[in-house]
């Protein structure tokens, strides 16, 4: 994961480093779940849609929850939404 390896060789402080990594983590499966969520709406599988928008929404709260811990910490957003 190139990406991860850049924002771990870089200069910025640890806390701008994790918030980074924990970003870039779950955009990928939030993205990735985007792309699944479309093809379970395109093969009409409601069941498996409903389980994987719920997996969806769990990990946009958890951004949420980082965000608010991280302001908690250092008076600053994670990053912006």
């Amino acid at each position: 994961m190139k990406e991860i390896d850049e924002i771990l060789a870089s200069d910025l402080p640890e806390i701008q480093k994790l918030a980074k990594i924990f970003q870039w983590i779950t955009n990928f499966y939030i993205d990735s779940s985007s792309n699944e969520i479309e093809l379970l709406r395109a093969l009409g599988d409601k069941e498996e849609l409903v389980k994987e928008q719920i997996k969806q929404s769990v990990f946009m709260h958890t951004q949420s929850i980082f965000q608010q811990a991280h302001l908690l910490v250092t008076k600053r957003k994670a990053w912006d939404e």
